[in-house]
């Protein structure tokens, strides 16, 4: 388990340096193939900034996020709405899992009537890191 978190939080480090290196436009995020986890790398752009590798992950219920970045950032979930407990986390040591309860949809639905039969919930949330903050979105859709 350990060797496999490695590998993918050194996966995404490779591909955060090309992104640094040329302007990468961000991306559609997705559940990686034959896992129940998606990797969102982040990383400070030239003007400060944290940024996302990709603009919106989609997840599932009963999925995880795994966030790979600068060793201090923060999620922090707007509006109000977090598909998690709380509605902000921060990490010290650079990576930060967010695992999507499997009761996403009920636990919505009871939180807000007028979401039930939706088939997908959206979540703004904002990176936290160097000072300054950014807002990209996690979709999460039914299996």
């Amino acid at each position: 388990m350990r060797y496999i978190k490695y590998s993918i939080i050194v996966f995404t480090i490779l591909i955060l340096g090309g992104c640094a290196n040329t302007e990468c436009k961000p991306k559609d995020g997705a559940i990686l193939k034959g896992t129940g986890t998606a990797v969102v790398g982040l990383y400070i752009d030239k003007n400060g900034y944290p940024q996302a590798n990709v603009e919106k992950v989609t997840v599932a219920p009963g999925q995880r996020i795994i966030f790979v970045g600068p060793n201090q950032f923060e999620i922090i979930f707007k509006d109000q709405k977090s598909p998690i407990e709380k509605s902000e986390v921060r990490t010290s040591n650079g990576v930060l899992i967010i695992d999507i309860p499997k009761d996403a949809f009920e636990q919505e639905d009871r939180r807000n009537p007028e979401n039930k039969s939706k088939n997908e919930m959206v979540y703004r949330y904002g990176i936290r890191a160097n000072g300054k903050t950014t807002d990209p979105y996690i979709v999460i859709s039914p299996r």
